[in-house]
């Protein structure tokens, strides 16, 4: 058994937020309250008046099962502990994309040795423009199945892949873009973009898609994924389908609600995205969305770029920023910058997606497993200093950020302490 003191709870689910005590025991969180007394034998941490809220859900993190490197899976699970992440799901597009049943082998194999929960998302579209396999790959454990980034174009597949996955009540994960405008493209369009010579895609593309897609799931009934939405135009359309009550989730990257299209002026490869970096306006929509609820989860969306690929000229180098360890303190300095409560800004990683994928933990409840994170909200860290778990390129490093990391706890057991 274990027991926090002198601890400010913090749980998205219910919006509480006062001091308190937790107890955790055989992999559950047995007991919260006020004051708790010391049982026999029972392991006491002081935790000395710092946030303890569920640990953090990653939906979308690219990285490679089959590689022992640093864009392995094993390098990206340690440093989602490093970064009070407990639950982390592979990209579909992951390595060299996660297309058959077999393909989980390799992830269940990682799991096992995992310091934190991992699962998987399944490629949607084999590479001969057919669909996968969806029910032999979600029996083989896939938590759900997506297009790994790269836009279906074809409308008669999109529909295929829906009605496939809604027989099996299973959610689609589909990047919003219109293939056509946004092909062999690496800045949002703009004035800034049109100086620096770079091929730009218009805003709207988003929404264009947005539309196409969630008209199919109204003729399908599938469930969908907006998967990382970035622009104003796209919130709205996502709005809009919401209305005629379609099951339709939203999710957003970190870096899109901390950086814009200006960072990308000096043609820093770390700015290399996709989707590229958007205006300060989507920016500033996106927090609104986030504030109101309407934004369902906010991921990592991690990639871990290898040097080489990114000392390119900024056209040409790899698109992707190192960010697990970057999600907490971005999100609650979002939170203390912008006015969002603590909860509110924890909402969408924890709660938020613990909803979409039907998972018990990501709320501090008696029975719920105890998957926790423990740290100082008012710290101030600057992003790369200090020791890192992964040390890949990252569009946070220098950046300063509130929130220092102190302990990561998964099935009850602690899996990272930071240092003093």
């Amino acid at each position: 058994m274990m027991l926090f003191v002198n601890a400010r709870l913090v749980d998205p689910a219910t919006g509480l937020d006062e001091p308190g005590a937790l107890r955790i025991a055989d992999g559950e969180i047995a007991e919260m309250g006020g004051h708790l007394t010391t049982k026999e034998h029972e392991q006491v941490i002081d935790v000395k008046g710092a946030v303890l809220a569920p640990a953090l859900i990653d939906l979308r993190c690219a990285a490679d099962p089959g590689s022992t490197g640093v864009q392995g899976v094993k390098a990206a699970a340690h440093a989602a502990a490093a970064g009070g992440i407990a639950t982390l799901c592979l990209a579909p597009d992951s390595g060299d994309g996660l297309y058959r049943p077999e393909d989980f082998n390799t992830v269940n194999a990682a799991a096992s040795n995992s310091p934190v929960r991992l699962h998987a998302a399944a490629m949607a579209v084999n590479s001969r423009n057919g669909v996968t396999e969806i029910g032999l790959n979600l029996r083989a454990g896939a938590v759900l199945v997506g297009d790994g980034g790269a836009p279906i174009a074809d409308s008669r597949l999109a529909r295929n892949v829906l009605a496939y996955a809604g027989g099996f009540d299973a959610w689609v994960s589909l990047r919003p873009e219109d293939p056509g405008l946004s092909r062999d493209t690496v800045a949002t369009e703009s004035d800034l973009a049109m100086r620096l010579g770079l091929p730009a895609r218009p805003a709207l593309s988003e929404a264009i898609a947005i539309r196409r897609n969630t008209a199919l799931v109204n003729l399908t009934g599938a469930r969908l994924i907006l998967d990382r939405v970035t622009t104003s135009a796209g919130i709205e359309a996502a709005l809009e389908a919401r209305s005629n009550g379609l099951e339709i989730a939203v999710t957003t990257p970190i870096s899109h609600l901390i950086f814009n299209t200006i960072d990308t002026g000096g043609l820093d490869a770390r700015f290399r995205l996709d989707p590229p970096l958007r205006s300060e306006e989507d920016r500033l929509a996106l927090i609104e969305a986030l504030a109101r609820g309407r934004i369902d989860a906010v991921v990592s969306d991690h990639r871990a770029c290898l040097d080489e690929s990114k000392a390119r000229p900024f056209p040409e180098a790899a698109p992707g920023s190192a960010t697990l360890e970057a999600l907490l303190p971005a999100l609650n300095t979002l939170a203390q910058d912008s006015g969002l409560s603590l909860a509110e800004a924890l909402k969408p990683v924890t709660c938020g997606p613990a909803d979409i994928l039907g998972l018990d933990q990501g709320q501090l409840t008696e029975g719920a497993p105890a998957d926790l994170v423990i740290f100082d909200p008012d710290a101030p860290v600057v992003y790369g200093r200090g020791k890192m778990q992964c040390t890949s390129m990252s569009a946070f490093k220098g950046r300063r950020l509130l929130g220092r990391r102190l302990i990561t706890v998964v099935r009850g057991a602690i899996v990272h302490q930071m240092e003093n």
